[in-house]
Protein backbone atom coordinates (compact mmCIF):
# COMPACT_ATOMS: atom_id res chain seq x y z
CA UNK A 1 0.00 0.00 0.00
CA UNK A 2 3.10 2.55 0.74
CA UNK A 3 4.52 1.97 -2.96
CA UNK A 4 0.98 2.71 -4.30
CA UNK A 5 0.76 5.64 -2.08
CA UNK A 6 4.38 6.61 -3.07
CA UNK A 7 3.09 6.32 -6.51
CA UNK A 8 0.26 8.37 -6.98
CA UNK A 9 1.84 10.98 -4.52
CA UNK A 10 4.84 11.21 -7.51
CA UNK A 11 2.65 11.10 -10.71
CA UNK A 12 -0.04 13.72 -9.22
CA UNK A 13 2.92 15.73 -8.16
CA UNK A 14 4.25 15.61 -11.78
CA UNK A 15 0.30 16.38 -13.32
CA UNK A 16 0.30 19.57 -11.11
CA UNK A 17 3.63 20.66 -11.66
CA UNK A 18 3.10 19.86 -15.28
CA UNK A 19 3.64 23.25 -17.41
CA UNK A 20 2.54 23.45 -21.29
CA UNK A 21 5.65 23.06 -23.66
CA UNK A 22 6.55 26.02 -25.49
CA UNK A 23 7.19 26.05 -29.21
CA UNK A 24 10.31 23.86 -29.79
CA UNK A 25 10.84 24.96 -33.16
CA UNK A 26 11.82 28.42 -34.15
CA UNK A 27 12.14 30.30 -36.80
CA UNK A 28 13.90 34.01 -37.56
CA UNK A 29 15.27 36.09 -39.69
CA UNK A 30 17.79 38.59 -39.74
CA UNK A 31 20.35 41.52 -41.51
CA UNK A 32 24.19 41.22 -41.09
CA UNK A 33 27.09 43.52 -40.96
CA UNK A 34 30.95 42.19 -42.22
CA UNK A 35 33.62 44.01 -40.40
CA UNK A 36 37.51 42.39 -39.44
CA UNK A 37 39.90 42.70 -37.44
CA UNK A 38 43.05 42.15 -40.45
CA UNK A 39 42.79 45.99 -41.25
CA UNK A 40 43.95 46.60 -37.52
CA UNK A 41 47.08 43.56 -37.91
CA UNK A 42 47.75 43.67 -41.81
CA UNK A 43 47.23 47.43 -43.16
CA UNK A 44 45.21 46.21 -45.84
CA UNK A 45 41.23 46.79 -46.24
CA UNK A 46 38.57 43.89 -46.73
CA UNK A 47 36.98 44.48 -49.65
CA UNK A 48 33.35 43.33 -47.78
CA UNK A 49 34.27 45.34 -44.75
CA UNK A 50 30.34 46.65 -44.35
CA UNK A 51 28.97 45.03 -46.38
CA UNK A 52 24.91 44.27 -45.71
CA UNK A 53 23.69 41.00 -45.48
CA UNK A 54 20.33 39.39 -45.16
CA UNK A 55 19.10 35.84 -44.28
CA UNK A 56 17.16 33.25 -41.85
CA UNK A 57 17.43 30.45 -39.84
CA UNK A 58 15.37 28.10 -38.24
CA UNK A 59 16.60 26.43 -34.56
CA UNK A 60 15.62 23.68 -32.23
CA UNK A 61 15.58 24.47 -28.69
CA UNK A 62 13.81 22.30 -26.06
CA UNK A 63 11.56 23.74 -22.86
CA UNK A 64 13.09 24.94 -19.64
CA UNK A 65 16.48 24.04 -21.26
CA UNK A 66 18.79 27.50 -22.19
CA UNK A 67 20.30 25.47 -25.26
CA UNK A 68 19.27 25.09 -28.77
CA UNK A 69 20.59 24.00 -32.36
CA UNK A 70 20.46 26.28 -35.17
CA UNK A 71 20.77 26.45 -38.96
CA UNK A 72 21.40 29.73 -40.81
CA UNK A 73 21.92 31.12 -44.11
CA UNK A 74 23.09 34.59 -45.05
CA UNK A 75 23.47 35.87 -48.37
CA UNK A 76 25.68 39.53 -48.85
CA UNK A 77 25.20 42.71 -51.07
CA UNK A 78 28.17 43.36 -51.85
CA UNK A 79 28.50 47.36 -52.51
CA UNK A 80 29.95 48.28 -56.16
CA UNK A 81 31.67 44.82 -57.26
CA UNK A 82 30.63 41.39 -58.85
CA UNK A 83 31.46 39.54 -56.02
CA UNK A 84 28.45 37.05 -54.59
CA UNK A 85 29.01 36.64 -51.22
CA UNK A 86 26.89 33.86 -48.80
CA UNK A 87 27.69 31.97 -45.84
CA UNK A 88 25.82 28.87 -44.50
CA UNK A 89 26.03 27.82 -40.46
CA UNK A 90 24.99 25.36 -38.27
CA UNK A 91 25.60 26.29 -34.76
CA UNK A 92 24.93 25.39 -31.02
CA UNK A 93 23.48 28.05 -28.78
CA UNK A 94 23.74 28.04 -24.82
CA UNK A 95 22.55 30.85 -23.08
CA UNK A 96 21.31 32.02 -19.41
CA UNK A 97 17.85 31.62 -18.07
CA UNK A 98 17.29 35.30 -17.44
CA UNK A 99 13.71 36.39 -17.24
CA UNK A 100 13.70 39.65 -19.84
CA UNK A 101 17.66 39.68 -20.72
CA UNK A 102 19.15 36.64 -22.09
CA UNK A 103 22.71 36.56 -23.01
CA UNK A 104 23.77 33.61 -25.07
CA UNK A 105 27.35 32.21 -26.56
CA UNK A 106 27.41 30.56 -29.93
CA UNK A 107 29.71 27.91 -30.98
CA UNK A 108 29.39 26.23 -34.91
CA UNK A 109 30.90 25.84 -38.70
CA UNK A 110 30.41 28.28 -40.86
CA UNK A 111 30.33 27.33 -45.08
CA UNK A 112 31.34 30.72 -46.80
CA UNK A 113 31.20 30.36 -50.76
CA UNK A 114 32.17 33.15 -52.96
CA UNK A 115 31.84 33.95 -56.44
CA UNK A 116 33.49 36.94 -59.02
CA UNK A 117 33.92 36.79 -62.48
CA UNK A 118 32.85 32.90 -63.35
CA UNK A 119 35.59 31.94 -60.70
CA UNK A 120 34.23 30.61 -56.92
CA UNK A 121 35.98 29.69 -54.14
CA UNK A 122 34.98 28.23 -51.36
CA UNK A 123 35.76 26.95 -47.32
CA UNK A 124 34.42 26.21 -44.33
CA UNK A 125 35.55 26.33 -40.64
CA UNK A 126 34.17 27.21 -37.14
CA UNK A 127 32.91 30.16 -35.44
CA UNK A 128 32.21 31.28 -32.11
CA UNK A 129 30.17 34.50 -30.95
CA UNK A 130 28.23 35.90 -27.80
CA UNK A 131 24.78 37.61 -28.86
CA UNK A 132 21.90 38.49 -26.24
CA UNK A 133 18.17 38.17 -26.77
CA UNK A 134 15.10 40.51 -25.03
CA UNK A 135 12.12 39.11 -26.01
CA UNK A 136 11.69 38.09 -29.86
CA UNK A 137 14.86 40.30 -30.22
CA UNK A 138 18.44 39.31 -30.80
CA UNK A 139 21.60 41.19 -31.53
CA UNK A 140 24.87 39.05 -31.76
CA UNK A 141 28.12 39.10 -32.68
CA UNK A 142 30.50 35.99 -34.35
CA UNK A 143 34.15 35.77 -35.09
CA UNK A 144 35.22 32.70 -38.06
CA UNK A 145 37.90 31.18 -37.30
CA UNK A 146 38.89 29.74 -40.87
CA UNK A 147 42.72 28.71 -42.33
CA UNK A 148 42.10 29.18 -45.70
CA UNK A 149 41.49 32.50 -47.76
CA UNK A 150 39.25 33.26 -50.38
CA UNK A 151 40.67 35.94 -52.75
CA UNK A 152 40.30 39.54 -51.85
CA UNK A 153 38.00 38.11 -48.69
CA UNK A 154 38.77 38.78 -45.06
CA UNK A 155 40.20 35.41 -43.50
CA UNK A 156 38.31 36.11 -40.19
CA UNK A 157 35.50 38.09 -40.60
CA UNK A 158 33.40 39.42 -37.62
CA UNK A 159 30.14 38.85 -38.30
CA UNK A 160 27.63 41.06 -36.42
CA UNK A 161 23.87 40.34 -36.74
CA UNK A 162 20.32 41.43 -35.50
CA UNK A 163 16.66 40.02 -35.87
CA UNK A 164 13.85 38.19 -34.72
CA UNK A 165 12.89 35.06 -33.84
CA UNK A 166 9.38 33.34 -34.10
CA UNK A 167 8.45 30.46 -31.43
Amino acid sequence: MRRFGSALSAVSALAIMAVPADAQLRFGGHAAMITGLDEIATDVKNPLDGTFGLGGRVGFEPPLIPVGVYGSVTYFFADGTELNYWTGSVFGKLGLPLPILQPYALLGIRRRASSASGLSESDSGFFAGIGVQLSSIFIEGAMDFIDEEIPDVNNSPIVLKGGFIIG
